[in-house]
């Protein structure tokens, strides 16, 4: 350890010379710390590139890949007897000539005796007595909207009451209960229309008991003809299914909403009349202009953005400021150098001009069916600016993309949202296969939060910058080490010979 003398000797401010000579000494670390700053600099500007890029691959996933998100139809029915919608496989036309009669659900109702028809009433009450810890297990087949007869099961206990009970059956059973402590009547409904399956001799029934009599012959659901006991066990029949007549042809389906060759109709009430309900699909052009619009505007956004750091104006002379200049600056001025020091990270960098470059090029590219009217961006009006300067910023015709859609929808849909097939595909699947290609070539520059620096280029970099600040922190303590030892020697070279001049002068030379 150096000692540290100060200037009693030579009266000079040890301390203040020390630290001057050691500002000039820390230059090369001041550079190395400034370099640090600079990959750091760049590798968030990388990263803020990949943030850019993932946004709009989201918003490609999430409004553009789909075809049923992007081609949409509209219907109309000439009858409010019949609501419709439409699918992207309905056109033309279609006529419902006459609708016989509804589906309906199917339903019964028991009856709880007089003495017990308060809501409250325990299942102990009502005379069910369950096993021998006083549970009661129901076992139920239930029609489902499928027209399949779904096995349900439930328990319930002597303890639950008339009320517990509804409840218990509204849930997750296919169900609707429903009681009257006024009158004692106990209803059951399906959810599900339709004219339900045979069981035993009784045609239509949608719900029915396999285990669990006890307990719905205190509700009321007992036989009411004499001669077929298990007619107990049907706890909903009478449903059916719906009739009606389609350009000529008699069809049934057991829901009122259904779909038929892409429209989706709901039937709302019986119809008759000479005159047919027509029922009409058209392409909603103004929905695709509005969605390919979003789409431009978005891409036309990141283009613009990345082209902005590309272009990036370099300031040389604003490099990032060290610890010492900072303490002797205000927060605001701080700020405003450090956006000219920051700026122009990715000027010209190749890796962002590639990305661009790629997607760019694939607006170039057929998108869709070689079958089709078109399958290109700019057959259907959408082209690049005639501006270089806006970087390939897409620009809309909107009257021929409007004739476009009018003419194909179908080609204008598969343009953008077609899958990839043997590498071939729709606009969308290209560019989302581009943006992946780029950010995997980014995170190999800059990584992702994720990773550590040895796994990417510029992090190595900061390893080896670190390194070198490292032997340059020790280097400057031998050489701050050495000046205080040739301070000191000084100091003690200066105190002996006042010493000396001392002595001489108390010999009484003169």
């Amino acid at each position: 350890m150096v000692t540290r003398i100060g200037g009693l000797a030579s009266g000079m401010d040890i301390d203040s010379l020390v630290e001057k000579l050691m500002s000039a000494e820390k230059a090369p670390l001041n550079k190395l710390y400034q370099q640090k700053q600079k990959y750091e600099w760049q590798r968030d500007a990388y990263r803020d590139v990949n943030k850019q890029l993932a946004s709009f691959d989201k918003f490609l996933l999430d409004e553009m890949t789909l075809q049923r998100d992007f081609y949409k139809k509209s219907a109309t029915s000439s009858h409010d007897a019949v609501s419709v919608t439409a699918n992207t496989s309905a056109s033309g036309t279609l006529q419902i000539d006459k609708i016989d009669q509804l589906a309906t659900a199917g339903n019964r109702v028991g009856l709880v005796a007089e003495s017990n028809r308060a809501k409250t009433t325990t299942l102990k009450s009502l005379g069910v007595t369950g096993d021998a810890n006083g549970k009661i297990d129901i076992k139920m087949k239930v029609l489902q909207n499928d027209g399949s007869m779904k096995e349900v099961t439930k328990t319930f206990k002597t303890s639950d009451t008339i009320e517990s009970v509804v409840a218990g059956l509204n849930k997750d059973t296919g169900l609707n209960a429903f009681y009257d402590e006024a009158t004692g009547q106990f209803s059951l409904t399906t959810q599900a229309t339709g004219k339900g399956v045979k069981y035993g001799d009784h045609e239509g029934v949608s719900a029915y008991l396999e285990t669990g009599q006890e307990l719905f012959s205190k509700l009321g659901f007992t036989s009411s003809d004499p001669s077929d006991p298990n007619y107990a066990n049907v706890l909903a029949k009478g449903g059916q299914d719906a009739k009606l007549t389609v350009n000529g042809a008699e069809i049934t389906r057991s829901s009122n909403t259904f779909d038929i060759n892409g429209f989706n109709v709901t039937l709302k009430d019986k119809y008759s009349d000479s005159k047919p309900i027509t029922l009409t699909a058209t392409t909603d052009a103004d929905a695709m202009i509005d969605k390919i619009k979003k789409f431009v505007e978005t891409y036309n956004g990141l283009v613009a953005s990345l082209n902005s750091l590309t272009s990036e104006k370099k300031y040389r002379d604003f490099l990032p400021l060290t610890e010492e200049q900072k303490a002797d600056m205000e927060e605001k001025d701080i700020e405003k150098w450090e956006e000219k020091a920051k700026s122009g990270m990715l000027r010209s960098d190749p890796i962002v001009r590639n990305a661009l470059s790629s997607m760019r090029g694939i607006m170039y590219e057929k998108g869709g069916s070689n079958n089709a009217l078109f399958d290109t961006l700019s057959e259907m009006g959408i082209t690049t600016t005639k501006s270089y300067l806006e970087g390939g910023k897409l620009e809309i015709d909107e009257e021929k993309l409007r004739a476009a859609i009018t003419a194909d929808p179908q080609a204008v849909s598969d343009t953008f949202t077609k899958s990839l097939e043997n590498g071939n595909g729709g606009i969308v699947q290209k560019l989302r296969g581009s943006i992946k290609n780029s950010v995997a070539t980014i995170e190999k520059k800059a990584g992702k939060t994720t990773m550590t620096e040895q796994n990417y280029s510029i992090g190595k970099s900061l390893i080896g910058v670190d390194d070198r600040i490292a032997a340059w922190k020790v280097k400057l303590e031998n050489i701050e080490k050495r000046y205080w030892k040739q301070f000191a020697a000084m100091e003690q070279a200066i105190n002996k010979a006042n010493q000396q001049s001392s002595m001489f002068m108390q010999g009484g030379g003169f």
